[in-house]
């Protein structure tokens, strides 16, 4: 059980920190990063190459920093906006509770300030759900969708029970002193920093809720990727896949949760792949 209980932490702490040894170019850079205001927050996103636009979208706990093998090498064929989605990296927080329809509305917002009327979406994990509820909810505005290592309830169906138990049991209190430290440290508002880890901590731990016919009615095309020893588990990621009814299906062998940053060149072939391949219907 502790050793779960580490792998959660270091998973939602650490996993997308905006901090890295040496010099910070990706999520930091001034010369490129903007804010906007939407919904009650400034959302910080940047701008990188030329092209169709495509979204790029964090997971839990992480930053712009998080996609940073993702980004130089989608910038060569797209226009890469990669956000800090709201109450991480530099986008500020807000009174209300997280929510991934809320956080979908954030990304709408982005894209009508850049009177951008439809864009390629590609998410890791919380950033693939937002992802879906943009296609579910904002359907003209999503093009094309790679939604990798994306779970549509937050239940054993999709995460191992020791994990959501783990969850269950975890607040910023309960956290020894070391680490309050240095989440705190790494955030950029470091006053609300314990209020947003219990934020993100619920966030995955109560939502999302998909029904199976909000799924069937998605047309999107999605590439649903994951790691064949992903966090999700396999057979959840399966039934997304045969649930979306316009998607192709890429597990990764030999990666788990961050096959983004595990294997990126191959990751990333892939993406670029099926963004500009015209999609073909298989079934």
């Amino acid at each position: 059980m502790k050793r779960v209980l580490r792998m959660f932490i270091v998973f939602l702490v650490f996993a997308g920190s905006s901090f890295a040894q040496g010099k910070i170019v990706y999520g930091s850079n001034s010369m490129t990063g903007h804010y906007i205001h939407v919904n009650g927050i400034k959302l910080y996103y940047e701008i990188y190459g030329n092209g169709h636009p495509l979204l790029l979208l964090h997971g839990n706990g992480g930053s712009i920093y998080s996609m940073r093998y993702q980004i130089p090498a989608l910038a060569e064929h797209f226009k890469v906006i990669a956000v800090d989605s709201r109450a991480q990296g530099r986008s500020s927080d807000s009174n209300a509770d997280l929510s991934f329809t809320l956080m979908a509305s954030d990304m709408a917002g982005l894209l009508d300030s850049l009177h951008i009327d439809s864009a390629y979406v590609v998410g890791w994990s919380d950033g693939a759900i937002i992802g879906l509820k943009l296609a579910l909810e904002y359907p003209n505005k999503v093009s094309k969708l790679v939604s990798d290592a994306a779970n549509f309830l937050p239940d054993s169906t999709a995460l191992p029970e020791k994990m959501l138990e783990a969850m269950r049991r975890t607040s910023f209190a309960t956290l020894d002193s070391a680490t309050q430290r240095r989440i705190i440290s790494q955030s950029f508002f470091p006053k609300r920093a314990g209020l947003i880890f219990d934020k993100l901590n619920r966030l995955d731990l109560y939502h999302p809720h998909f029904t199976d016919k909000q799924l069937e009615s998605i047309d999107t095309p999605t590439l649903v990727m994951a790691g064949d020893h992903d966090l999700i588990k396999i057979g959840h990621t399966l039934k997304l896949f045969h649930l979306l009814p316009e998607s192709q299906l890429c597990i990764v062998p030999g990666t788990n949760h961050g096959l983004l940053q595990e294997r990126p060149r191959l990751a990333n072939e892939i993406i670029i792949d099926f963004l500009e391949r015209p999609f073909k219907e298989m079934r």
